[in-house]
């Protein structure tokens, strides 16, 4: 069996473990990242992409901690587009350098829109009637333009993965890894087992960092931290393929968006939309066919001038995995939890991944940086791809009026 020591090993290849290792790496720390499934599968592959200054977090009117932090970040993530900041995403493909706000007519949505003009680091931008989509035509209230961008999950998870091919392993979770510790508890090494030919390697680190969403509780678990330090807020998510027009846009009410709308382009070359917002959230006790009625309902409610005709419909479920907070809400901020050298992290929104993977960084930074050879055996250890999106796997699609 080889043995190796570096400074970091990563378990979990979404956005938060791939923008660790490249901020170790850039920093001269030697890091290894190691994914069970695929790139991004689960939380990040899921996400749609909306690159918001504290959306959610500010619409009850008042600049929240969470939001300033978001808002805050916007930044780092707009030079990194331009290929100004570390890391270069100029290659990640942006789907739209906005989106639209817009409300309906009561009281409620009126102030969430106030409140959402307070807490976006951008001004929402009046959109005048003639300058609407056609399905905002005839919205009663004002509709806004939010100058940030929605990109493709995906070609972000490519875009970050790209320079660090030769640190990229998978593994399998069940049974091809086992954690060593020290007699003082901290963990000494992991030994992997390729699931392509069984070959073994075992790694030692000044450090081993939990980036893996909801397989973080397993893994604490299977190096012997036993305490929980994560949660779960589970979501239910609507998918629309057909002839839709390009669209991403929340509609505001209250202090919660009504539903948010991204588009994409399946492998087949149609047009869908994912359909979430507070309707994902509030909708996750109702089946599939429950929920593709409530949506129904939502659009018909919320963009009355949308033509449904000849769409197809389903659902999917996904949970968001957070670090814990005592009363069990949505954290203000990114979470990281020490356990002696192991290092628990969730992001909690993807906007704020810059500033939990610099957090790490300061942890990494109190070993010296040292080289590392990567023996003969891991060049035919297999490497993680992208995970498909869920419009792109099998589903029960239900035809327009047929649920």
């Amino acid at each position: 069996m080889d043995r190796l020591s570096v400074n970091a090993v990563i378990f979990g290849a979404g956005a938060a473990g791939l923008w660790i290792l490249d901020e170790l790496r850039r920093r001269g720390f030697s890091a290894l990242l190691f994914e069970a499934t695929g790139l991004g599968d689960g939380q990040t592959i899921s996400s749609q992409g909306i690159i918001h200054s504290g959306l959610k977090y500010s619409l009850a009117g008042l600049l929240t901690a969470a939001a300033r932090e978001a808002r805050d970040t916007v930044e780092i993530w707009k030079q990194c587009f331009a290929g100004a900041g570390r890391p270069d995403l100029s290659d990640t493909k942006i789907l739209s350098p906005s989106f639209f706000l817009w409300g309906t007519d009561s009281a409620a949505s009126r102030i969430g829109m106030l409140g959402a003009r307070i807490g976006l680091r951008s001004t929402p931008q009046n959109v005048p009637v003639a300058e609407r989509p056609t399905m905002l035509q005839r919205c009663s209230g004002a509709v806004y333009r939010v100058d940030e961008e929605v990109l493709s999950p995906a070609s972000l998870l490519v875009n970050l993965a790209a320079p660090h091919r030769a640190s990229l392993f998978r593994y399998d979770a069940v049974a091809g890894v086992e954690f060593d510790r020290t007699r003082t508890g901290e963990l000494r090494e992991v030994r992997f087992t390729s699931p392509h030919d069984g070959t073994q390697i075992a790694v030692s680190a000044d450090w081993f960092i939990f980036a893996a969403g909801d397989g973080n509780e397993g893994l604490r678990a299977r190096a012997g931290i036993e305490a929980s330090k994560m949660q779960r807020r589970p979501l239910h998510v609507c998918l629309v393929r057909g002839p839709l027009p390009e669209f991403y846009g929340h509609c505001i009410e209250g202090a919660k968006t009504r539903v948010t709308i991204t588009s994409a382009v399946d492998a087949a070359g149609r047009t869908v939309w994912q359909v979430a917002g507070n309707l994902a959230e509030d909708c996750v006790d109702l089946d599939a066919a429950g929920l593709i009625r409530k949506a129904q309902s939502e659009l018909a409610a919320t963009l009355p001038d949308l033509d449904l005709r000849g769409t197809e419909w389903t659902t999917y479920r996904v949970d968001r995995a957070e670090g814990a907070t005592l009363t069990g809400g949505r954290p203000d901020s990114f979470k990281l939890f020490q356990d002696g050298n192991t290092l628990s992290v969730w992001p909690t929104k993807l906007v704020l991944v810059p500033r939990l993977a610099t957090e790490v960084a300061s942890f990494v930074a109190r070993s010296a940086p040292r080289e590392v050879v990567l023996p003969a055996a891991c060049a035919s250890w297999p490497k993680p791809d992208v995970a498909p999106p869920h419009w792109d796997r099998p589903h029960d699609w239900k035809p327009f009026g047929s649920v």
